[in-house]
């Protein structure tokens, strides 16, 4: 577990079921347990260790490779997991490989298929390690290398060339790659290159703000610092002396940094609002606001960092600072206060709001013990004691620090990148140099990691030609080419075979650009949210070809992943219409009455179905569940597909059949899981319009619009009119029909 403790329990009621995960800490984190591992390595108990990967294979591990944010106790995801992060997806392979666990079932079962999600997935994916934001970051993009070159030498092991070959291929890109991806060399902080926090688009100069959360001010990319950089030299991508990372210590230590009354520590980042409020002590629970304070772990990273510089002076005493803010023996806290001591507030204060006191160089109000402390402890003691770094992978630092792995060429003219294709299999066309050997994996992101595999021998004048066989859905091809010495190049297309079966039982487009609601709505400001996110292009209806399963398919302008989801942003309801469902099963209701529509009477529904990146429903019209519905969405296509049994819509859809379309953002700490209004854009707010105005359309009660920013309309309706709650109160939606 993460923890033994529930971070500010004293401020969130036990009695109300919505809290029963809240904080998650008593559940199993896939990084929490690599942590927690290491200190079982270093200390020499590999049994233990080798349970805690067969737990993280055998039953936490996703059908796709991947592995989820958080299980319960069983393995099973939790209920408050959410999205994909590729350090915890990384990290069961390096362990696997440090331990010996070549067993072939194994690896076919659970090594390949990460493998394979990695690679398809890479460098940048979800959140990275602080779960908050996304982009470049050091120190998961550090892990995924680690890992791939672990899978490597696991896919020896088990005969599988090819898969060995790709692994170290995009390893070798991605370790070559980090620096230009997450090292700024126009930051304002110095005036020579440093390592940020992370890049959100992989240009690490780029004049990109982004909001930290927690209630934090939204800062230039390039002044968020934290140290996740040291992981590319624990894992062993690049030496303790590099001068980047050495130019980049300086910059931590000035904006990160504090010195308590037990010693040294950092903060996660600069502007960090997850901890305690440094006014007041105020819980950051249940506001989500407040105050970073200093994690011990990062004072044990740096330390880690000192042994590998054979600085042990630094190290040990970052060892006490470690110990001097436990709160007890071996409780070693998420965060120590690192302010003035602050008393507690008086008996009887509201505990929401109540500071429990301080002590400067103490904890902290949030968990304590925190198990990734105490593993960080107990791997910066083993460390400290013999002089090196007990848990650095030897095959990756033989790689990159030990040997100067070299690079040769490569250009992959064809598929082009992003393109559809109409069929099976795919042509790979390019060149390298006489004598290279080509390498592909085609990975299917929509099945599970599908994947299958090619390879030939360049021409003589350097070309090749490969077919490679595809699956409908996306395909990630990685393309690599190594020469007779062992030179690496690669290169990654991705290609979408947007196929589904059966027979089209309804097809409308509708108009681009008039994601606006009545014609005044406006997107949030905040830039995870993309032009084109809410515009619907097309819907339809598909019947599988054996009748079992309806497919319904809706194209947006964009799809791009957001809050680490590839349908993080959208809410999706489809109002069915059976013209002969009884009267008395069907409604004219919206999902949730914060909605603010109707809809029509006609066109009155005896099935819902609600799709979004974190949940669904699927309910008649007296709230009866009636399953569970497959989603999945494409960016490539910019399709989102979901599909039922045929028989739980109450019959086959047919002529006559209705269906009522509704687009619109999805918020998952809404009450209705709709997104807000405010009556201008704010950062995760629609506006009702885009500027203040004395139209009318524009001083009404935000809360009163209409929750929808596209919908399909049939002919002789406009959506500007339909939606228009200045000339309809309420208003009313009508469906588009089978003919």
């Amino acid at each position: 577990m993460a923890s033994l403790a529930s971070p500010w329990g004293q401020a969130v009621s036990a009695g109300d079921p919505n809290n029963l995960f809240f904080g998650s800490y008593r559940e199993v984190f896939a990084r929490d347990l690599y942590e927690a591992w290491t200190a079982l390595l270093t200390s020499g108990d590999l049994q233990t260790a080798r349970d805690a990967v067969n737990f993280l294979l055998t039953r936490q591990q996703l059908a796709d490779g991947s592995m989820p944010r958080n299980s319960l106790l069983n393995g099973r995801v939790a209920p408050d997991s959410f999205g994909s992060q590729l350090d915890e997806a990384a990290f069961p392979i390096l362990m696997a490989y440090q331990l010996g666990m070549t067993d072939a079932t194994l690896y076919a079962n659970h090594i390949r298929p990460a493998i394979d999600f990695l690679i398809a997935h890479g460098p940048a994916f979800g959140v990275e390690r602080w779960e908050e934001q996304s982009g470049y970051s050091p120190s998961t993009i550090a892990a995924e290398v680690a890992g791939l070159v672990a899978g490597a030498s696991l896919a020896d092991a088990n005969g599988d060339a090819i898969t060995a070959a790709v692994a170290r291929g995009v390893a070798d890109d991605w370790q070559r790659s980090l620096p230009g991806w997450a090292l700024t060399t126009n930051g304002p902080l110095a005036g020579h290159p440093y390592y940020i926090r992370l890049s959100r688009t992989g240009d690490p100069n780029a004049a990109i703000a982004y909001n930290v959360g927690n209630g934090g001010p939204t800062l230039d990319q390039r002044t968020v610092i934290d140290q996740g950089f040291l992981e590319m030299v624990r894992l062993g991508l690049v030496s303790p002396a590099d001068s980047a990372i050495a130019e980049s210590l300086p910059v931590v230590d000035a904006t990160i940094q504090a010195t308590t009354a037990t010693g040294a520590g950092l903060h996660r980042y600069n502007s960090d609002g997850y901890g305690d409020r440094a006014s007041d002590g105020r819980p950051w629970a249940p506001s989500g606001q407040g105050t970073g304070h200093l994690w011990p772990v990062l004072a044990g990273e740096r330390g880690e960092y000192d042994v590998a510089n054979s600085d042990a002076t630094s190290a040990l005493s970052l060892l006490a600072a470690m110990r001097g803010g436990a709160s007890g023996v071996g409780l070693i806290p998420e965060q120590v206060w690192e302010l003035p001591n602050l008393a507690p507030s008086p008996f009887g204060t509201d505990p929401t709001v109540a500071s429990i006191g301080f002590q400067n160089g103490g904890a902290a109000g949030s968990a304590s013990p925190l198990t990734w402390s105490a593993a960080q402890y107990v791997r910066l003691m083993r460390d400290a004691t013999t002089g090196s770094l007990l848990e650095r992978p030897a095959n990756v630092v033989s790689r990159y620090v030990d040997h100067q792995q070299g690079q040769t060429s490569l250009t992959v003219t064809a598929p082009a990148d992003g393109s559809a294709v109409s069929g099976s299999p795919v042509t790979v066309i390019g060149t390298s140099v006489s004598g290279n050997t080509i390498y592909v994996t085609a990975t299917n992101t929509d099945s599970n990691s599908q994947t299958t595999t090619a390879s030939t021998q360049t021409q003589t004048d350097g070309t090749f030609t490969l077919m490679v066989p595809v699956t409908g859905g996306t395909t990630v091809l990685n393309v690599v080419a190594i020469s007779p010495t062992g030179e690496t190049a690669h290169a990654r297309r991705a290609v979408v075979f947007d196929f589904t079966p059966g027979t089209v039982l309804l097809d409308v487009t509708d108009p681009s650009g008039d994601d606006n609601g009545p014609g005044n709505y406006a997107y949030p400001t905040s830039d995870n949210f993309h032009a084109g996110a809410f515009d619907i292009l097309d819907f339809r209806v598909i019947e599988s070809p054996d009748g079992s399963t309806t497919t319904f398919k809706l194209q947006v302008r964009d799809l791009s992943p957001t809050f680490g989801s590839p349908l993080g942003a959208q809410l999706v309801d489809v109002y069915v219409h059976n013209p002969a469902a009884a009267a008395s099963d069907q409604s004219t209701a919206a999902s949730f009455p914060q909605r603010n529509y109707m809809i029509d009477a006609p066109a009155a529904w005896s099935r819902l179905i609600e799709v979004q990146g974190f949940g669904q429903r699927y309910i008649d019209s007296h709230g009866t569940t009636l399953g569970t519905v497959n989603i999945s969405a494409n960016q490539i296509s910019r399709f989102i597909t979901f599909s039922v049994p045929t028989f739980s819509l109450g019959g086959a859809p047919a002529s006559g059949w209705g269906f009522t379309v509704v687009l619109t953002g999805q918020d998952g700490f809404s009450p209705d899981q709709a997104r807000s209004f405010a009556s201008t854009p704010q950062s995760f707010q629609f506006g009702v319009c885009a500027a203040s105005s004395t139209d009318p359309h524009c001083t009404v009660d935000p809360n009163t619009v209409p929750k929808a920013i596209d919908v399909i309309t049939p002919p002789g309706v406009t959506q500007s009119n339909e939606l228009d709650y200045t000339l309809h109160n309420p208003v009313t939606l009508k469906d588009v029909v089978i003919p």
